[in-house]
């Protein structure tokens, strides 16, 4: 097996790098900072693929780069069939069956017959790769339903609803993600690594394999590995690498589920905290999928956001998404509007005053009449997204500063802190709407009512 290294100079290559988890949404500059380097298998020079490093690399750090994914190569799956499974000892998937819970079987859906020998393509495919079993007399029997993917070929997925239903949460805790984001940025170097398959590594408890049996054109099977769809998937999966990573997690390593960043403070550092990591997968075996990880660069997406060494961003496809939106005509519209204002509220200031022209559609029986209070207000949120702050992480020790402000109908809060030249960079946006209620407050008791929210809302940054 050897490794070659090809800069991505033409339009195709640069489009195949942003078209990668973790290089998404980046500048022309950054795309140049990016290096294939192509894998080849057993000699065959038609059998490679490629894993992205930073073209920043000298030639000496690039060579170290080359040797160590050589030499740990064994982490990372280009087939399904290259995927042993994560070692049971660490985590297997338990259903936990609540006591009482009657056994259901969804009944026989209908297919296009266009589409049946595509799902026993698929249904063939797992099962050479050992995904599933067939199963005779099974107590439960959920039904499949065929998602056709971009590519136009057809992805199967299983109704788990019931079996869902007669299973308990698995509460294990997840990562604050906030947190997550905020503790990736300040370092010179990072890697972004993503699971191959990561669900279907875990095998499920041979007990409970028949509890998954779901009905197809060509049979009944069962998973022996854990399907995504299952209920408390993400929290097992969670539950593994925490036990994988444990001395490593907070320190040089972030992990959400399925999302494995590395981090170094210093760049001379960061190959000896690679190889931790690789020597923990490989313990564990636990494989990578190489075409969605990125080593040794200065930023990538993590999370939904975009995470560099001097802060962090709003992902440009999530603003995209917003700046074409037209006005809403009902209220379905804007509710989808309101979600994904929510899930960058951090970055907007003032977001609730903003979006105070919508609340009146919100409200029951009102008739949706897009009036231009609303439009005008739409307006003023894209124009404020054309030029998105760029946030940055609180150093610790370093004192914090809250401004906290009472609109007419809502407060607003901005978290922020002194940099190393004085200047204040932001941390953090917050705001809400007032309640009736609290409308009667005077200004002093709003501006208290704003305190008491910050203190609520980011205690974990005090």
């Amino acid at each position: 097996m050897v490794f070659t290294q090809v800069q991505s100079d033409d339009e195709d290559d640069r489009e195949s790098v942003a078209s990668s988890n973790y290089i998404n949404n980046s500048t022309e500059e950054d795309f140049a900072q990016i290096y294939h380097v192509t894998l080849i298998e057993d000699g065959n020079t038609e059998d490679h693929r490629p894993i992205y490093t930073s073209a920043s690399l000298t030639q000496e750090e690039e060579e170290a780069y080359i040797m160590l994914l050589h030499e740990f190569k064994d982490v990372f799956a280009w087939s399904y069939k290259k995927m042993p499974g994560l070692d049971p000892k660490v985590a297997v998937h338990h259903l936990s069956v609540k006591k009482g819970a009657r056994p259901v079987k969804q009944g026989q859906r209908r297919f296009r017959p266009e589409l049946i020998p595509l799902i026993e393509t698929e249904v063939n495919k797992l099962i050479e790769v050992g995904f599933i079993r067939e199963v005779k007399y099974p107590m439960w029997i959920s039904s499949i339903v065929p998602v056709r993917k971009k590519n136009g070929q057809i992805r199967v997925c299983v109704d788990f609803r019931d079996l869902n239903t007669a299973c308990p949460k698995d509460d294990f805790p997840l990562s604050i993600a906030e947190l997550m984001i905020d503790a990736t940025t300040g370092h010179e170097a990072l890697s972004f690594m993503d699971g191959s398959s990561g669900y279907n590594q875990i095998r499920m408890a041979p007990a409970d394999e028949e509890l998954t049996a779901f009905r197809t054109p060509k049979g009944i099977y069962c998973y022996k590995v854990m399907p995504f769809e299952l209920k408390s998937a993400g929290a097992t999966y969670q539950r593994a690498m925490q036990r994988m990573f444990d001395d490593m997690l907070h320190k040089n390593v972030e992990c959400y589920v399925d999302d494995l960043v590395v981090k170094s403070k210093k760049r001379e550092d960061h190959l000896y905290d690679l190889r931790k990591v690789f020597e923990h997968l490989r313990r564990y075996q636990l494989k990578m999928n190489p075409s969605k990880c990125a080593f040794g660069v200065t930023s990538g997406k993590f999370l939904g956001f975009i995470v560099r060494q001097w802060g962090i961003e709003i992902k440009q496809a999530k603003i995209d998404a917003i700046l074409r939106m037209p006005e809403s005509r009902n209220i379905h519209e804007l509710k989808s509007l309101q979600g994904k204002l929510a899930y960058l509220r951090r970055f907007i200031s003032n977001l609730a005053g903003r979006c105070q022209p919508f609340s009146r559609l919100m409200k029951k029986d009102v008739l949706f009449e897009w009036d231009e209070t609303c439009d005008k207000a739409f307006k003023s949120i894209k124009s404020y997204l054309m030029k998105p702050p760029v946030l940055v992480a609180p150093v610790h020790g370093r004192p914090l500063i809250l401004y906290v402000a009472a609109q007419e109908r809502s407060v607003g809060i901005l978290l922020a802190q002194k940099n190393n030249e004085g200047k204040e960079n932001a941390l953090y946006y917050l705001s809400r709407t007032m309640t009736p209620n609290e409308l009667k407050y005077s200004p002093i008791e709003k501006l208290y009512l704003a305190l008491i929210f910050a203190i609520q809302k980011l205690k974990h940054y005090f």
